[in-house]
């Protein structure tokens, strides 16, 4: 049985702490949400309620942890939450490291927002670049959190887009899209089912170290928005609908660069070589066919 700490309780982190209360482990949790709370302490997770960037939750965690995940997501939209959430998480979570002498393991997750345009080429770890004030912001969590925990075995997972049961945006946007859609359809997503991602964590935790210390969690195949929409569509039984440019998120989306989404493939070959992690679903047209009657 190991004591694993979740920092970030929302849709990944619960669901990785019911698998791992499952799996007979003791698990922790932070969480800003007081409702989330309830909810984990009804299924045999302790809880703490508070922010991330803060120091209240540091005496709550205590010394006796194996495993650390800090899986939080932004405070709020924008920069100042990005800034709260990422960079100062993890210099509270690096702090209470120091302060307790913590030598386990600890996973960050991060996002693959670090990666520009490449015109849809495939790129890997090694590509991320910090051309956007949030692409700046994600890598310098990752710094701060890698340089903290250089002691112990810590790892970055850089998150794809997060589908899911309860979760798929996509598919309930082409249900209820009348024939149009907002935006553009020739580029590619990355994603990830949220059960692939708990799987990947679990991996990561169970495993050797790696002389590697930062991974893309991704499925295998990243699809064309448009042709991933066109099958959807069928499984629906609607009509596909057509991309409008003109209408809808536009320049105004925090996912999109100069006015366009970025186009990129991104791999998961160093995570699967590393880890031998294979995900369930390997691209989202196949994810996503048991969650369009949620």
């Amino acid at each position: 049985m190991k004591q694993i700490l979740i920092l970030g309780c929302g849709y990944v982190g619960s669901a990785f702490a019911i698998a791992a209360k499952a799996r007979g482990h003791a698990v922790r949790a932070v969480t800003r949400n007081r409702e989330k709370v309830d909810w984990l302490e009804a299924n045999g997770v302790r809880a703490f309620e508070g922010r991330v960037d803060a120091l209240e939750w540091h005496a709550f965690a205590g010394k006796d942890v194996d495993w650390v995940l800090n899986c939080v997501s932004a405070a709020k939209p924008g920069i100042a939450g990005y800034q709260a959430s990422y960079l100062d998480g993890n210099r509270s979570l690096v702090d209470w490291m120091a302060k307790t002498g913590f030598e386990g393991k600890a996973i960050y997750t991060s996002s693959v927002s670090v990666y520009p345009d490449s015109g849809g080429d495939w790129i890997s770890e090694e590509d991320s670049g910090a051309d956007s004030e949030r692409a700046r912001l994600m890598l310098e969590s990752e710094s701060v959190f890698l340089e903290g925990a250089r002691s112990v075995q810590a790892t970055v997972l850089r998150l794809g887009g997060i589908y899911g049961p309860g979760r798929s945006f996509l598919a309930e946007r082409v249900k209820q899209s009348q024939g149009s859609l907002p935006g553009f359809g020739d580029y590619y997503l990355n994603l990830i089912r949220l059960e692939d991602i708990v799987s990947a964590i679990e991996r990561v935790f169970s495993g050797e170290g790696s002389g590697k210390s930062v991974f893309n969690l991704v499925d295998d195949d990243p699809l064309l928005k448009a042709d991933l929409v066109a099958g959807l569509a069928e499984k629906l039984g609607v009509s596909r609908p057509v991309f409008d440019e003109k209408i809808g998120e536009g320049a105004t989306s925090r996912r999109w660069e100069k006015g366009r989404p970025a186009n990129r493939r991104i791999s998961n070959r160093l995570l699967r070589e590393q880890f031998g992690w294979v995900p369930r679903f390997p691209n989202a047209r196949e994810g996503m066919g048991d969650l369009l009657s949620d």
